[in-house]
């Protein structure tokens, strides 16, 4: 195998000196810094448009793991096992601390900031044809058709779990709080299906797509966003709203800090009225019950080790701070 990735590393631009296994990634050690070595997956398209991307946010000082070429000036270098690879920009940091507040602050700020020089620019895919730029379009399937999609596979989990025999701990839980949760499931659509008029309004531009605490680095010179593979161009607030999300969980949906980061965010790059609604809408959506119900159903239930059951009485557990929350953030701004 290291053979084979000799081979892959000796067609980049730099010399690598010594190179070690980080997390789904070789890191390399060069006299030019530190660079990264990832697998690749999907068509060459998608890595012009990451490399474009990443030469947009250089452009405007956005720290990124920008693509770079091989020494043949292509994007991607394929070993001999078939498996093609790309070469990217590396930087040493940690990773934003979620019992800090200030990093959390902090990293919302830099979000921000990254969303503020991708709003409503768009990034251009080539084309090699014609010898201009095409705009990237914004993802196709709505916040409404989301929440839909989510909705139906909520009840198709149920339909499952009601045939089930000798249900499991998880199992009769999830069937116990299902009705408030699908209640809950029911109201935001029916708000999106009254006003999906109104949400064409909220702001587009560069979303990372995979946008959490792992994904950024803090470092003595600033922060760097990471592993953006799933980078696109649509509504960013998804990735202010999964931030949230995930850090107010690990924050029993503190009031304070919530709002101190939409605060910060709003500083840097203002939410208008139809991202305040989006936004909204997003968190009112029991996307963490949806989560948990999808991962039971996707894995095997005869080495279901407990941890589902876990989660869910812990997202039980903060299902009312969670609405408590979101008629804070009601009354503040919608």
């Amino acid at each position: 195998m290291y053979y084979q990735i000799e081979q892959v590393l000796e067609k980049q631009q730099f010399e690598i000196e010594k190179f070690y296994k980080g997390r789904g990634i070789l890191i390399c050690e060069t006299t030019q810094g530190l660079f990264a070595l990832k697998e690749f997956h999907g068509q060459m398209s998608k890595a012009e448009y990451l490399y474009q991307m990443g030469q947009f946010l250089k452009d405007r000082n956005i720290s990124c793991d920008y693509m770079m070429k091989n020494q043949d000036g292509i994007l991607l270098t394929e070993g001999v096992d078939g498996v093609r690879y790309s070469f990217h920009r590396w930087v040493k940091g940690r990773e934003c601390d979620t019992r800090s507040r200030l990093d959390i602050v902090m990293t919302v700020s830099f979000l921000a900031k990254f969303h503020e020089a991708g709003s409503g620019t768009g990034i251009f895919f080539p084309d090699t044809k014609q010898g201009n730029l095409e705009k990237a379009a914004p993802g196709t399937e709505s916040l409404y058709e989301e929440c839909l999609r989510h909705d139906r596979e909520l009840r198709r989990i149920r339909k499952y779990v009601l045939l089930r025999k000798n249900k499991s701990d998880f199992e009769r839980l999830f069937l116990k709080c299902f009705p408030e949760y699908i209640r809950q499931s029911e109201e935001v659509l029916r708000f999106l299906a009254d006003c999906q008029n109104l949400l064409p309004g909220h702001t587009v531009g560069l979303c990372h797509g995979d946008f959490n605490q792992h994904n950024v680095v803090i470092e003595s010179g600033g922060m760097t966003l990471i592993h953006m593979e799933h980078a696109r161009y649509g509504a960013q607030m998804t990735d202010l709203g999964n931030f949230l999300r995930k850090m107010l969980e690990k924050h029993e949906w503190s009031e304070t800090l919530g709002l101190e980061m939409l605060r910060e965010y709003s500083r840097i790059h203002p939410i208008g009225e139809a991202d305040w609604t989006e936004l909204y809408c997003r968190l009112c959506y029991p996307e963490k019950f949806w989560k948990i119900a999808n991962h039971y159903f996707r894995s095997n239930k005869v080495l279901d080790s407990g941890k589902n059951y876990e989660k869910l009485k812990k997202e039980n557990r903060q299902n009312f701070m969670r609405r408590k929350f979101l008629e804070t953030l009601k009354r503040a701004k919608l």
